[in-house]
């Protein structure tokens, strides 16, 4: 019986010819992908532990991305003997403000990860590297024997395969196409699984959209999100990858826990409503709310195709006068390209307010909600408390209608805007 994708690549770092579903094997990870926010803690634990060494520091790949830049004191103190600390354990592989940006997406442009590796992060959303065929699930305290041992334990997960097929309508982008599939397979379907993409649509898939996909699985339960490498992955990689890589694939005999096919020609602009990212509604049932605040950023929201699209609606209007929008480009890479193209020029030229890469408001460590108030962006997750108090509102859309929101002043179409002239 062949294996998945997902099973051959920890059949690889478990030392073994294969593995089935519901094995639970010791993993050899081929990255830790870690950064600013919660490495200091467990850097800290470490040593309290009397544990002076991690096993493969040249693994370790370290982004600020989270406290840029510093917000307190505090915080500055911190940065300041985090340096110290990555010295002391030997991690030399440091992406500091300038050379940063969200981990999930600047350790994939700064070509560490290549199809076939096995990544591990503390941080949830690390699925995002499953664009270019990684397996890349998240992990949290066992962090520490990680770092320590080199190693970690997980059991062997299922695979649902998810076929994307027809073309989206004009309007439809890679968030409503993901936040319409975490709705529809739901958590109890999804639940330690990997959910890998395939299809004709997602041979179309640039990398933007690839990224988007594999980042949201991880609000329905999924162990991670992948999708096979292919030339659209080799072509990315191409003038990036630290290392020479192959397009792994799964076995054609593979067997899945089931298979869900899609049709992307039916579907519409999508916003999941409060207080959960896979609760999932059309915009119509939306429209005419209210809003405080719009953001456009995270490492779900604040690449090429996000502020492209927000800057086409933004371009010749402005910003409600009684909306605050925030933009924040999820790399510095992005930022950059972004400004090249002129889109950062027509975002501030219609009052919004463009901010460092980071992941700033996503967090709520940013431009905080207050109570009673509602935000609608590209925010990875909707929970209570996410963006500040837990009485504020968060609808999670396209840029696209992100920005048409922050014009209208209310959750509205970009089209709607245009039939108003």
């Amino acid at each position: 019986m062949g294996m998945t994708l997902s099973q051959k690549i920890l059949a690889r770092t478990g030392g073994k010819r294969e593995v089935a579903v519901g094995d639970v094997i010791w993993v050899e990870p081929d990255l830790f992908q870690l950064h600013d926010l919660v490495l200091p803690h467990y850097l800290d634990t470490l040593k309290s532990y009397g544990i002076d060494n991690i096993r493969y520091p040249e693994r370790c790949v370290v982004f600020a991305d989270h406290e840029v830049p510093a917000q307190t004191v505090r915080v500055a103190a911190i940065k300041r003997q985090f340096r110290n600390q990555l010295a002391d354990y030997g991690i030399t592989q440091f992406h500091s403000e300038g050379n940063h940006g969200i981990s999930h997406q600047a350790i994939v442009e700064q070509g560490y990860v290549l199809p076939g590796m096995l990544v591990v992060s503390v941080d949830t959303h690390v699925t995002t590297l499953g664009c270019v065929g990684a397996l890349a699930p998240p992990i949290n305290y066992e962090a520490i024997q990680a770092l320590a041992m080199g190693e970690i334990w997980l059991k062997v997960p299922d695979t649902l395969k998810v076929v994307l097929t027809g073309k989206p309508r004009p309007g439809v982008y890679s968030r409503d196409i993901a936040q319409h599939v975490i709705a529809r397979l739901g958590p109890e379907r999804c639940d330690y699984k990997v959910i890998e993409f395939t299809g004709p649509a997602v041979r179309d898939m640039n990398m933007d959209m690839r990224m988007t996909l594999c980042n949201v699985t991880v609000d329905v339960g999924a162990k991670s999100g992948i999708i096979a490498a292919d030339e659209v992955t080799a072509t990315y990689l191409r003038s990036r990858a630290r290392a020479s890589f192959e397009l792994l694939q799964g076995d054609p005999d593979a067997v899945y826990a089931g298979v869900v096919e899609i049709d992307l020609g039916e579907l519409e602009p999508m916003v999941a409503v409060p207080p959960r990212p896979d609760k999932v509604v059309g915009l119509s049932s939306v429209a005419g709310i209210k809003v405080d605040q719009v953001y456009i950023g995270s490492c779900a929201g604040g690449r090429m195709e996000d502020l492209r699209a927000a800057a086409e609606v933004l371009r010749g209007r402005r910003v409600h006068p009684d909306v605050r929008m925030i933009v924040i480009p999820t790399s510095q890479e992005i930022y950059v390209r972004a400004s090249e193209e002129g889109l950062l020029r027509d975002i501030a030229a219609a009052g919004a307010v463009v901010g460092a890469p980071s992941c700033g408001p996503c967090y709520g460590n940013l431009a905080p909600l207050a109570d009673g108030e509602v935000c609608i962006g590209t925010g990875t997750t909707n929970i209570p408390g996410r963006m500040g108090s837990a009485q504020a509102s968060i609808y999670l859309s396209n840029a696209a209608v992100a920005a048409a929101s922050a014009v209208a002043g209310c959750i509205t179409a970009p089209d709607s805007l245009a039939k108003e002239g």
